[in-house]
């Protein structure tokens, strides 16, 4: 962890500034092992393999944080899709677009400003943005235990920080942030709108908050399929089994359709190809495999999976005091905050 982080680090619980105390273990890249403490509320928080541990357990769901844990580790050891892809797509062509979609303030902005990934898995798209903004600082928190393969796997990132946390209580200073975004997260906790409350309260006067959630079935039709896929061939019940068994169910699933598998995939390619630019030309029959199984796992693994239409989205950014919403991709939310009254 380097100390620069303190700059915007707080106690998720009562948001006072942290220090620093006692004896730490540090290297180049900062602290490895040591401890915070808050000043207001004593209370204190770990650094762990560079990782601060800023967790409260209020609305963590223990199945949900052990599945994804379980995910991202089997993607980082390389028992998943290739790194460079995700749930089909490619990183690197999903950042080009994002970046010229979502991020057109973030150039103009002074130097040294703060952006969030809210929900980073693996830590790719992180990387990505850091990697596209090295003027910038990047923070990305994850209620995982794979946050700290994440950490050490971009140890080099000078402006790229990990920090555990839970997206109900996000430990960063209100009003902080230039940029967060949170892709396919906030869905996934007990209370959607509580999360998005939560992270959007970081972003300041001009900032931008992007979000990726569920859409309804009828505004998209390849997560209707998924949906199906979740409530009517899973019953709803893949939390409720062991990991291992859901996603050797996943394997099944995808071995035995996957005739239907590579047709529902091809017709949702030729609908999305020039709208989202994002996918490999000629992906193998093995790589489509690997990404089907892994987006069934993501897809019926969590306990929660909350589904949100436009409108209701929209009505969350103007309640939160954000301009208008660009919502032109399904799913897809990103509007800026107004400046505050002079």
């Amino acid at each position: 962890m380097r100390r620069k982080l303190l700059e915007i680090l707080r106690c998720p619980l009562c948001r006072g500034q942290l220090r620093l105390m006692g004896e730490q273990t540090c290297d180049p890249r900062g602290v490895q092992e040591g401890e915070l403490a808050c000043r207001a509320c004593q209370r204190h928080y770990p650094v762990v393999q560079g990782v601060p541990r800023l967790m409260l357990q209020d609305g963590l769901v223990p199945k949900s944080r052990s599945g994804f844990t379980y995910q991202w580790k089997k993607r980082q050891f390389g028992r998943a899709e290739r790194r460079t892809v995700m749930y089909g797509y490619e990183i690197g062509k999903f950042m080009d677009w994002f970046v010229g979609e979502f991020t057109p303030g973030l150039s103009g902005c002074a130097d040294g400003a703060w952006l969030l990934d809210a929900g980073c898995g693996s830590g790719e798209k992180a990387s990505e943005l850091a990697r596209r903004f090295p003027q910038h600082q990047v923070v990305a928190i994850d209620q995982s235990n794979a946050i700290a393969r994440a950490a050490w796997e971009n140890r080099d990132l000078p402006n790229l920080y990990f920090v555990q946390a839970n997206v109900w209580y996000p430990p960063f200073a209100e009003h902080s942030l230039q940029f967060a975004m949170s892709i396919g997260v906030l869905h996934h906790t007990p209370d959607t709108l509580r999360a998005f409350r939560a992270v959007g309260a970081l972003v300041a006067p001009g900032g931008d908050f992007m979000t990726w959630l569920y859409p309804l079935p009828e505004e998209d039709s390849f997560w209707a399929g998924l949906y199906r896929q979740r409530d009517c061939h899973f019953l709803r019940l893949g939390h409720r089994l062991p990991h291992w068994l859901t996603i050797a169910l996943c394997h099944l699933y995808v071995t035995a359709l996957f005739p239907l598998v590579l047709r529902f995939l091809k017709a949702q390619y030729l609908v999305n190809k020039d709208r989202f630019p994002i996918y490999p030309d000629r992906p193998s029959l093995a790589s489509l495999y690997r990404s089907a199984v892994f987006l069934s796992f993501d897809n019926v693994m969590p306990p929660h999976q909350f589904r949100h239409g436009r409108r209701e989205v929209a009505a969350w950014y103007r309640a939160q005091g954000f301009g208008a919403v660009n919502d032109a991709y399904p799913g897809f939310f990103h509007a800026v905050r107004a400046m505050a009254a002079p």
